[in-house]
């Protein structure tokens, strides 16, 4: 499953970039009530991923096969092509409003800063009441690092908070170019076993744990998140591991303000049936119980490390 060994990025174009979702009212991705920004592409491959619709940098369908009942219109629909096959490109296929059976969804657009923003600003009133604002997740921000930051800069223009949510897999000037306009860092940390975060990564947490050790040298705030995956990370061994490795690379840091345990849930199992995508986790670990997020908790205050249990994963 090893994918690229080097990150990279891929450049925005002006100031308009690829979003796939615009979630309101979202409580567990920074402080107080904000709004999500989901940007699309990623490079890693989480086997437990639960937004795969966020993966491809390009736009995608969503194809329920099950709810396409085959009407009037299925002799020129281009939906018959998928059932055999994915390879359907995504400009052949009609406009969602034109399917009676609402079988399709159209995954992604281009969306200028002012469009977002005009979005986000209009919950201003609950950010400025609980003191939340706009994140910005993905995929994986720094795929697009001129429209994040941009993004950024306009919210705080706005005087709206900004947090980002990064796998830190990307290469340090992408990084750091929208890391450095947000005021709050959630960086997610998978495994800190590197044969195991190649397993179910698909690359190496090498480049991950330098950024990480760069971006706690600087002012910026930071949380590091960690999903916590049945059978791979929440057993004793590997929880050892994590809190350890983050014990000693935070030790120094100012900036460091915590740990966020992300337990699993297969929420987005229904979209890997929909873009025509392998759920890897589920069919390595059919039969896993309950995240164990107390085997973290535990261990992590034996390291003197504060954490904090959310109600979900983002994977």
């Amino acid at each position: 499953m090893k994918l690229s060994a080097v990150p990279n990025c891929v450049p925005s174009v002006n100031d308009s970039g690829r979003v796939f979702n615009i979630q309101r009212f979202s409580l567990h991705d920074g402080p107080g009530v904000r709004t999500v920004v989901f940007l699309k592409g990623c490079q890693m491959r989480c086997a437990w991923c639960s937004n795969p619709e966020s993966l491809a940098p390009q736009p995608e369908i969503l194809f329920d096969r099950q709810r396409c009942g085959k009407t009037s219109c299925w002799q020129a629909c281009p939906g018959k092509s998928a059932l055999k096959t994915s390879a359907v490109s995504y400009k052949s296929w009609p406009d969602e409003a034109s399917c009676p059976a609402a079988a399709l969804r159209k995954v992604g657009q281009t969306l200028s800063v002012e469009e977002v923003i005009d979005l986000v600003a209009a919950d201003e009133l609950y950010y400025r009441t609980s003191g939340g604002g706009m994140t910005l997740s993905g995929g994986e921000i720094a795929m697009q690092p001129e429209f994040s930051r941009a993004l950024l800069q306009r919210a705080r223009k706005e005087g709206i908070h900004t947090a980002v949510e990064t796998s830190g897999f990307a290469a340090w000037p992408a990084l750091w170019q929208v890391c450095e306009a947000s005021q709050l860092i959630l960086y997610d940390l998978k495994l800190a076993d590197d044969a195991l975060h190649q397993r179910y990564t698909g690359v190496s947490n090498r480049s991950i744990l330098q950024n990480l050790a760069r971006l706690l040298e600087q002012p910026i705030p930071l949380r590091i998140r960690v999903p916590v995956i049945p059978e791979v990370n929440d057993g004793d061994e590997e929880a050892e591991k994590m809190m350890r490795l983050i014990a000693g690379i935070t030790r120094e840091s100012r900036s460091f303000q915590g740990i966020d345990l992300l337990p699993y849930h297969n929420f987005g199992l229904r979209k890997y049936a929909l873009s025509d995508r392998q759920y890897l986790y589920e069919e390595l670990h059919p039969a896993h119980g309950k995240p164990q997020t107390a085997v973290l908790e535990a261990v992590a205050s034996r390291y003197g490390l504060k954490t904090a249990t959310l109600s979900h994963c983002i994977g």
